[in-house]
């Protein structure tokens, strides 16, 4: 914690633009560096993103006025500044040791890099470029420092009371180009500057962001949204017995979570992740930070928490499956009539309310019936060794045509990483397809859409 006569490095005044061009000024005092939820709350209180009496929203904010406990530093800082940067720089200041806070002081007066932001937060990065002498304030200071510290030159004591110290300091700061500051004396070492920091937001580390992204394309929100909700279905469906039972349907689960976050609906997300002892820093909840961040969230629209809570707790029945989406389009004869063959396992036609009612006389069909409509199934305890369906089994591309012909459909393989341009509607939509024609062999792994582990 910063702590040099101060809580923080600086405070800026951040106001509704819209307002003050109304002529009425609205904002609030802000100490730096703080976090994204802090600063959306900041915009709340002012009103950034609500309405005026037109219906037109309060989009812009800018910089009053700053309160600056880094000497030097108020007459850099201009009233647009990149609260991302600011963050950034504060939070550098904030992480030195007094030493190298009061050589960034004098650096600051010095320094060629010291007219923006960015040149701060790299002259923060850089203060082995100069070297600072708190106890030398003139040229006499650093006259005696040469000479009597530093043996710069032999003199015996008789003769000391005859030694000009200050024209030997001034003529030294002229050779290496010293300068003196409140701080005390300051020089370059010679030493090359890195930039850190080439003014990207995006290479501001993550911690330091209190904005939220450029508005990300479609696509890429698409991709971002798909790929978190299902690694939060799936941690749920892992830690969470409720939420395992109250969405037996995985893809329904993970597009009730999907439809969550496109609406912009985290916070009770967040919530569940936090009962399950999840903290700021494991991966899931800070990746539902930064997918706020890239998104455009907005803390003040997502204040429903316990509805929101409940859609995650609400039991949702799967999708029937009846045994006419599986019609082979075959007819079977036994002595008590005909019956359309279905390609469904035993478990999943009586799952779906028919029970047994009798055999061909082969043995080969069962006859399945409700009361009202039958069907014939294998009897799979009598199909006798089927190689080619084996085979089809191991190699089939399209996620179920068991048909007597291999690889009649190509499934599509994404590789790790690659993006994906289908929409999340379709995506899910085609995973829960999917799912369906895997069901006849229930024990079977799953195989549709990208399912991650964490």
């Amino acid at each position: 914690m910063y702590n040099y006569d101060h809580d923080c490095p600086f405070e800026a005044y951040i106001t509704n633009l819209g307002k003050y061009n109304e002529g009425e000024l609205v904002g609030e005092w802000v100490k730096f560096p703080t976090t994204y939820e802090k600063m959306q709350e900041v915009f709340q209180r002012i009103g950034i993103g609500k309405e005026d009496e037109f219906g037109n929203v309060y989009e812009e904010w800018f910089i009053t006025d700053y309160d600056c406990y880094v000497d030097g530093l108020h007459d850099v800082l201009g009233e647009y500044e990149s609260l991302d940067e600011l963050n950034y720089l504060a939070a550098s200041i904030e992480a030195m040791d007094k030493n190298d806070f009061a050589r960034f002081e004098a650096a600051i007066g010095v320094s060629d890099y010291s007219k923006s932001v960015k040149d701060l937060i790299n002259l923060t990065e850089n203060l082995n470029k100069y070297d600072f002498y708190p106890d030398v304030h003139d040229h006499d200071d650093l006259g005696r420092m040469y000479i009597d510290e530093y043996g710069a030159m032999e003199v015996p004591d008789h003769l000391k009371n005859y030694i000009d110290y200050e024209a030997y300091g001034r003529d030294i700061a002229l050779d290496e180009i010293g300068h003196f500051t409140d701080q005390g004396y300051v020089r370059d070492t010679g030493d090359s500057f890195t930039e850190h920091y080439d003014g990207n937001r995006e290479n501001i580390p993550e911690e330091y962001r209190i904005m939220p992204a450029p508005e990300l394309s479609e696509d890429d929100r698409l991709d971002m949204t798909t790929e978190l909700a299902f690694d939060l279905d799936e941690f749920f469906r892992q830690k969470d017995p409720q939420y395992a039972a109250a969405h037996p349907d995985a893809h329904a689960g993970k597009e009730l979570i999907a439809d969550l976050l496109l609406e912009g609906k985290t916070a009770a997300i967040k919530d569940r992740l936090a009962e399950m002892a999840q903290t700021p820093e494991d991966e899931l909840v800070s990746r539902i930070g930064s997918y706020e961040q890239a998104t455009g969230y907005e803390a003040y629209l997502d204040t429903d928490v316990p509805a929101i809570r409940e859609k995650l707790e609400q039991a949702q029945e799967p999708e029937p499956i009846a045994p006419d989406d599986f019609l082979t389009g075959e007819r079977i004869k036994t002595p008590r009539g005909n019956f359309s063959l279905t390609d469904m396992m035993r478990e999943q036609i009586e799952a779906a309310g028919y029970g047994y009612h009798h055999s061909s006389d082969d043995g080969r069909y069962h006859i399945m019936g409700n009361g009202t409509r039958a069907f014939a199934i294998r009897n799979e305890a009598m199909e006798p060794e089927n190689y080619l369906k084996n085979a089809e089994m191991a190699m089939e591309d399209d996620f179920g045509m068991i048909d007597g012909i291999i690889n009649n459909g190509k499934k599509e393989i994404t590789p790790p990483g690659a993006d994906e341009k289908t929409s999340i509607r379709e995506r899910l939509t085609e995973a829960k397809r999917e799912c369906a024609e895997r069901k006849p062999t229930e024990n079977k792994p799953e195989r549709g859409g990208p399912e991650h582990d964490l």
